[in-house]
């Protein structure tokens, strides 16, 4: 084989590995920047004039956060929604304040849920005996 076949041969390897690890490196990055699932912290800014045991942050147009809904209420839990897309500047500070962007989250007492996890979202509730 002439050193042009190999030179061909290989540019294409070359590139195979290229993508590979810019696609590994991107994976990587996208698991290392996921917010953990569940946060314990004050959360009582949250509870302020709130009667409720559970305190959610959704939008209408997430499938997650009417699931959320839908689980809360078919389990006979009350709570408090706050659509973060209202425009009411002191939801954005609390939503902000947990820290991570995303919905839905799920505020329980002193922990804060990111994203809809039933088995955590039960897990929580049943210290509350819910």
């Amino acid at each position: 084989m002439n050193q042009v076949s190999k030179n061909l041969l290989t540019l294409p390897l070359f590139i195979a590995i290229g993508l590979l690890i810019g696609w590994g490196a991107k994976y990587a990055w996208d698991w290392y920047q996921q917010p953990p699932a569940l946060i314990e912290t004050d959360t009582s800014a949250h509870f302020y004039n709130v009667k409720e045991p559970v305190v959610i942050y959704t939008t209408h147009w997430c499938p997650y956060c009417k699931a959320l809904k839908a689980h809360l209420i078919q389990r006979n839990i009350p709570f408090h929604d706050r659509d973060v897309e209202s425009g009411d500047a002191s939801i954005t500070a609390l939503y902000q304040s947990i820290g991570y962007p995303g919905i839905p989250k799920i505020v329980i007492a002193s922990k804060v849920i990111n994203g809809f996890h039933q088995s955590i979202l039960d897990d929580e509730l049943e210290k509350l005996s819910y």
